[in-house]
């Protein structure tokens, strides 16, 4: 999202001041106005007469008629010039460290770590996934209390690998990670019930999974 720069936004202001003086200025002269019309008399003998009243609200509303509205001029003008000078301003991008040879990972995720606002949340983006499977684990649900987790997946309950028999398999996704930050922010993410251990995916990949603390 893009925000105004500072001269954009003084812009604004003086726009916003100068349409105050002209607002006050024509209510001034409408009272004076009035005040200039104002008719004297009694209702008994049915006779009215002019009687002398505050004019001053029509001098000072002239004034600040005409002020507001050579404001709101030179206001245009200088917005015009200042908002093609200087443009709104970008977000800054986010500088991260180019990654070095040899520190890439990979990490299966069977559960939340394939959703798109996930990796969004944690890495700012999406990260390549190659589909893979995980043999010899099985899928089992653990209650997540962690409430920053919970709103970043969106859910309480998560799925948690067990060891299982051999013909068991677990099927997902092999994320690829560039950056040795990335993996923190995964372990960051999964919660005390998880341990990150290393695995051979049936693909013959070596990645990192993460599985029950208790089966470890």
């Amino acid at each position: 999202m893009k925000r105004l720069s500072p001269g954009q936004r003084w812009v604004i202001g003086l726009g916003a001041f100068a349409l105050v003086c002209l607002v006050v200025g024509i209510i001034a002269i409408a009272v004076g106005v009035a005040n200039g019309h104002a008719m004297c008399g009694s209702s008994e003998d049915e006779f009215w007469e002019a009687c002398p009243g505050d004019t001053s609200g029509i001098v000072w509303g002239s004034v600040l008629g005409v002020v507001g509205l050579l404001h709101l001029g030179l206001t245009g003008v200088a917005g015009a010039l200042v908002w093609t000078s200087t443009p709104t301003i970008r977000p800054k991008p986010i500088r991260r460290p180019a990654p070095w040879p040899g520190t890439t990972h990979r990490v299966f995720s069977y559960g939340t770590l394939r959703q798109p606002l996930v990796q969004e949340s944690l890495f700012g983006g999406h990260v390549p996934t190659t589909p893979d499977t995980l043999p010899g684990w099985r899928l089992d649900w653990v209650a997540i209390t962690d409430p920053e987790v919970v709103r970043t997946s969106g859910s309480d309950l998560h799925p948690i690998l067990r060891r299982g028999a051999p013909d068991d398999v677990v099927e997902g996704v092999a994320l690829t990670l560039g950056y040795e930050w990335q993996l923190r922010a995964v372990d960051d993410y999964e919660v005390a019930d998880y341990q990150r251990i290393r695995v051979e995916l049936t693909s013959g990949l070596s990645a990192w999974v993460y599985v029950a603390a208790d089966e470890v």
